[in-house]
């Protein structure tokens, strides 16, 4: 038998046996697989937030924000949508004895989409940068125009913009609405709208606070001056109400209308919506005629749009963990439901199951829901989902965009 061969190692093996322990190149080698990470990172990040943009013109981008509808010249509607395009990011800051949790963003900018519900396409495209994250924005069409008004946060000043709502061209700034009014010289510091009133409640550098109202484009000194100038008002309007079936606190409603002076049911709107005396005591009291429009109960009803001449209202099909959500128009004239939309013909979000998602209980998820309606358009938006339109007249479902 042969004597077993040894074959001694090379240096160089040896050399790569110590380098591959001892050396920094493997180091190099992990920095440079971090690097290529960060950097096909950075290239992805750029392509979804400028490439891609500019590449599908035609596509929304963005996580919606809002929206308005607005009337055209020719009778038709189209439907301003506005998404945030910003890099969102959640950052941890931390300093000695505390450690802080929030949002941030990079290339913060809104785009604006101007696009017409028929075919859903984009008919003008608009960029507005920011200088922090944006956390609202009302929109609403006011005297021919669409209005724009921005709240405060961080590095953001507040801003009320309008825009011609034909051309989407800007008309007019925060500093073309400050000049206007002698008592905002000083600039503004703080910007809330209030849907439900309609007015504008604003503070400025200065320390002043002033409530522009929409109503009549006056700006007034505080709420207080505005409510008693709406006092004044004895013009007869008719208002809708969901009200409780037995007490204030039953998920049972019911929807009337009550009929009288203006400022009265502005007043008074909250006392009748809970219903807490006799309806022919609450008449007298108020000076207002109360009609139940009929017996249909609205479980957990929430009526998230109105106008004379009907009121939308979304409700939950039973109580319990799980349960649906429906849409029903009525007509404030003869107080027949014009049309009910079926839970599959809304988004799956509204759906409620709380053995699987606490969040999707009511409670989380009511303030995410909106409803607006001009001439034959009613848009259903849901935040962080996108818009459905459907036929006024008729309830069917004309499109749905996911933005």
């Amino acid at each position: 038998m042969e004597p077993p061969v040894s074959y001694p190692q090379s240096d160089s093996y040896q050399g790569r046996k110590i380098y591959g322990k001892k050396s920094g190149c493997a180091k190099f080698s992990c920095v440079g697989v971090i690097g290529a990470i960060v950097i096909l990172v950075i290239i992805g990040i750029a392509g979804y937030y400028f490439a891609l943009p500019a590449l599908m013109p035609n596509s929304l981008s963005g996580s919606f924000l809002n929206m308005v509808i607005v009337p055209t010249k020719d009778g038709k509607e189209k439907m301003w949508i506005l998404t945030d395009g910003s890099f969102n990011f959640i950052q941890t800051t931390k300093s000695p004895g505390r450690t802080s949790t929030g949002r941030e963003c990079y290339f913060c900018k809104t785009w604006t989409y101007i696009v017409d519900p028929e075919d859903q396409k984009v008919m003008k495209k608009t960029k507005t940068p920011y200088e922090d994250i944006i956390t609202q924005i009302e929109m609403l069409y006011f005297d021919g125009k669409v209005w724009m008004i921005t709240s405060q946060y961080g590095e953001n000043e507040p801003r009320i913009e309008t825009f011609n709502s034909e051309t989407g061209e800007k008309e007019s700034d925060t500093k073309d609405f400050v000049s206007k009014f002698p008592d905002l010289a000083a600039g503004l510091a703080e910007v809330y709208y209030s849907k439900g009133d309609n007015y504008l409640r604003m503070k400025t550098k200065d320390g002043r606070e002033r409530t522009f109202s929409f109503d009549d484009g006056k700006l007034y000194k505080d709420y207080s001056e505005l409510n008693k100038q709406v006092r004044k008002d004895s013009v007869v309007s008719t208002i809708a109400l969901l009200v409780p079936e037995d007490n204030s606190s039953s998920p049972r409603k019911k929807l009337i209308t009550a009929t009288g002076p203006k400022a009265s049911l502005k007043d008074n709107r909250s006392s009748l919506e809970h219903l807490s005396r006799d309806i022919d005591d609450i008449e007298k009291m108020y000076k207002i005629k109360i009609d139940q429009q009929h017996e249909k109960i609205y479980l957990e009803g929430i009526m998230y749009y109105e106008d004379p001449d009907c009121a939308i209202i979304i409700y939950l099909d039973k109580l319990g963990k799980k349960s649906d959500r429906l849409m029903t128009c009525v007509d404030l004239k003869t107080g027949k439901e014009m049309w009910t939309v079926q839970p599959d013909e809304m988004f799956d979000e509204m759906k409620i199951d709380e053995e699987d998602d606490t969040f999707s209980s009511l409670f989380f998820t009511k303030a995410n829901i909106d409803v607006k309606r001009s001439g034959n358009l009613v848009v259903l938006q849901l935040k962080g989902q996108g818009i459905m339109g459907f036929d006024f007249k008729t309830g069917k479902k004309l499109f749905e965009m996911d933005i």
